[in-house]
């Protein structure tokens, strides 16, 4: 590999931006475990059998297997704007059974679902990434079903990271409102709720 192709890769790795792909073994490595594990997540989320949930920026699919199992009669769609991240992620789930999934590659400002498609959305350090979380969350509040969840995780040491209180400012002007707050080592998860009347 030439040497400036591992420092645009090191670039992207340590600072602002979107997660390189040829780093994506770092995200699947067990000692996530130690600062989230992903049953963990998968409880804060509120999944039923049925639900349909998006999953935006998966990355390699750390969280998506235990989010699938949770919801055998759902649907987990899988939206990235890298393809190479969308192949690692789908070929997990491709090991499980009779679950249905989807991944969908595009940019979070513009998400091509029809409106109030889903019961959940969440993220994990990726809001940060995207362009304009604002136009982002506009969007997830768009194709969030009355009373559905948005929850976003956030985690200290990410060069993209958010503040609860910027996550917070930035939910409520989209339309959800905040619900609940998990902290955890080095980083929170906050909950938000589309409210029943819409944004």
């Amino acid at each position: 590999m030439r040497v400036s192709k591992l420092k645009d890769i090191w670039d992207r790795f340590s600072g602002k931006g979107v997660y390189p792909h040829e780093l994506a073994f770092v995200l699947d490595s067990p000692l996530r475990n130690l600062i989230l594990p992903a049953a963990k997540l998968a409880d804060r989320l509120h999944l039923v059998e049925d639900s349909k949930v998006l999953e935006i920026g998966p990355g390699p699919g750390y969280f998506s297997p235990e989010v699938a199992r949770r919801t055998p009669r759902g649907r987990l769609v899988l939206f990235d704007i890298q393809r190479e991240m969308l192949v690692k992620s789908r070929t997990k789930l491709n090991r499980m059974e009779n679950h249905h999934h989807r991944s969908v590659q595009g940019s979070a400002v513009v998400l091509s679902f029809r409106s109030e498609t889903f019961d959940v959305v969440f993220m994990v350090t990726v809001l940060g990434e995207v362009p304009d979380p604002r136009e982002c969350l506009a969007e997830i509040g768009r194709i969030l079903r009355p009373g559905g969840v948005l929850s976003l995780t956030e985690q200290a040491g990410d060069p993209d990271a958010l503040t609860q209180s910027e996550l917070a400012g930035m939910g409520q002007a989209a339309g959800p409102n905040v619900i609940e707050a998990y902290p955890f080592r080095g980083g929170f998860t906050l909950n938000l709720a589309k409210d029943v009347a819409g944004p």
